[in-house]
């Protein structure tokens, strides 16, 4: 069975302007970590999804590993 995967590059090229400019200014003024970008994204999708606050992490494992520990899992669980 053929499972077709969704083709980031015409994805990309629709909006490559827009990304790249973004990627530009992060650069530009070293926003790699926190500051206003990384504010203003955590605050619009906590809206987006309907909750309070929003904390972004740096990959998907940061992320599990914050959940997890969230929930009191640990060693041996």
């Amino acid at each position: 069975m053929l499972v077709p995967f969704v083709d980031l590059k015409i994805q990309y090229e629709s909006i490559q302007a827009e990304v790249d400019n973004a990627i530009r200014h992060v650069i530009e003024n070293t926003l790699f970590i926190g500051g206003e970008t990384v504010s203003k994204f955590e605050t619009d999708f906590a809206g987006y999804i309907g909750v309070n606050h929003c904390i972004s992490c740096a990959n998907g494992t940061d992320a599990l590993e914050i959940a997890l520990k969230s929930l009191g899992i640990g060693t041996g669980d």
